[in-house]
């Protein structure tokens, strides 16, 4: 059985802060891989020179390639997409929907087209192992369905308190989110260059639209 195979025996209940810093390492070190190299391609050994370490102590942790892949890509989304915990925040404010529909749509173009999550999703969108749906299936739970939760739950609550009529809110929550990134993630993946202004009048447009459609009031 090659390296990139093994599984580990037992894994452990629980780490010690020693433990729990070397698991970083070799978490942040895999990211940068794998999004520098793609999964396929990604090396269990590159990994860990960069994180330093025994491959032993990657196979306990993490059990082999797929289970670190898994194990990064919910370390990231935690760090990328933990944000959007404000959007459960609006409704104890009681904001407006207006007010909490573009904060929302801010810290989204912020969060989905930072490099770090441009990155995951050009490894994501280009792999072609053997493991590509289950990658697939991850990055979806991690990333949009995650974020898209959120917005959904907010909505529900606007549409249970009678501050918005819509039939379905998981829906109309994934509508507004592809409403405000248009075209911009395909042109982060390009390497084009989006400015403040693009981003302030794509969240501006998507939040009247959403709220109020395209006839004249």
């Amino acid at each position: 059985m090659s390296n990139d195979q093994a599984e580990p025996e037992t894994r452990p209940c629980g780490l010690t802060p020693k433990g729990l810093e070397r698991q970083k390492r070799i978490l942040d070190a895999a990211r940068d891989v794998f999004i520098e190299q793609g999964y396929d391609n990604a090396s269990i050994n590159d990994i860990m020179c960069r994180a330093g370490g025994s491959l032993s102590t990657l196979y306990r942790l993490f059990g082999n390639k797929l289970g670190l892949f898994e194990a990064m890509m919910t370390q990231t989304s935690n760090r990328v997409f933990s944000a959007f915990e404000a959007v459960e925040c609006a409704i104890k404010r009681q904001e407006t929907p207006e007010q909490a529909l573009k904060r929302y749509g801010h810290l989204m173009l912020e969060r989905v087209l930072s490099p770090e999550a441009v990155g995951l999703y050009r490894l994501v969108a280009m792999d072609c192992s053997s493991e590509r749906e289950r990658i697939q299936s991850l990055f979806y739970e991690q990333g949009p369905k995650r974020i898209n939760d959120k917005l959904g739950a907010y909505l529900q609550s606007q549409v249970e308190q009678g501050n918005m009529r819509i039939r379905d809110t998981e829906m109309a929550a994934y509508q507004f989110m592809e409403m405000v990134k248009g075209n911009f993630q395909l042109r982060s993946l390009m390497g084009i260059e989006i400015s403040e202004a693009e981003r302030e009048l794509a969240v501006e447009q998507a939040v009247e639209l959403f709220l109020y459609g395209a006839t004249c009031r």
